[in-house]
């Protein structure tokens, strides 16, 4: 008697349960980069397939995007496309499609560098290392015009918040450089439904 009622409002939703409802599984093959993957993010492509971005240690620390193509792990480009060691890697989608990264250049003083896949080539957006000092906790986010925002811990302004845009030619400030009261760690940028720039942070 207890049973019937739970039966009958199954099948009236077209639900059948399943032991595996409530796991979390395994995308592809587990281990599936080639060496030990640090600064790893996530973002989906617009034809909803799954991109990963990260620091490749065997490819000299330099940065990776993979994407899931639906039953194996390949890469974007070249793996390690870099010029050098990139850290707090972070990975975006255009509105048009591309996968932008952002990411601290070892190679230009751990500034801010942003690179994007023009469907053949992994090329700089703007110049290499456009922050003032070295950028730490970068975050990459797209207005709703489409231009690239990149958050981060700014060492050439006391250790402070910095967001910057690129306006088609150069990276420019958004506000004032070092806008937080204190030192900001772990920056997350994200924009409103209206447009306006976020930055979450641990602050100092």
């Amino acid at each position: 008697m207890f049973l019937c009622p739970v039966a009958i409002c199954a099948q009236q939703n077209g639900y059948k349960s399943s032991p595996f409802d409530h796991m979390w599984m395994n995308v592809g093959n587990a281990g599936f980069s080639t060496g030990e993957a640090n600064y790893t993010s996530i973002a989906f492509g617009p034809a909803g397939q799954p991109y990963v971005a990260y620091q490749e240690w065997l490819n000299s620390q330099k940065a990776t995007l993979m994407k899931f193509d639906g039953t194996n792990w390949i890469y974007v480009g070249s793996a390690g496309f870099s010029a050098g060691e990139a850290d707090w890697i972070s990975l975006a989608f255009s509105p048009s499609g591309q996968p932008y990264v952002a990411y601290e250049d070892f190679g230009n003083s751990d500034k801010a560098t942003v690179m994007k896949f023009d469907g053949t080539n992994w090329v700089i957006v703007g110049d290499a290392g456009f922050s003032a000092g070295q950028a730490l906790f970068t975050s990459l986010a797209f207005s709703p015009s489409g231009q690239p925002y990149v958050g981060y811990m700014d060492y050439g302004n006391s250790h402070k918040a910095t967001v910057m845009k690129f306006d088609g030619t150069n990276w420019v400030n958004v506000g004032n450089a070092g806008f937080s009261a204190g030192q900001a760690t772990f920056t997350s940028l994200a924009f409103s439904p209206s447009g306006q720039p976020y930055i979450g942070y641990r602050d100092y």
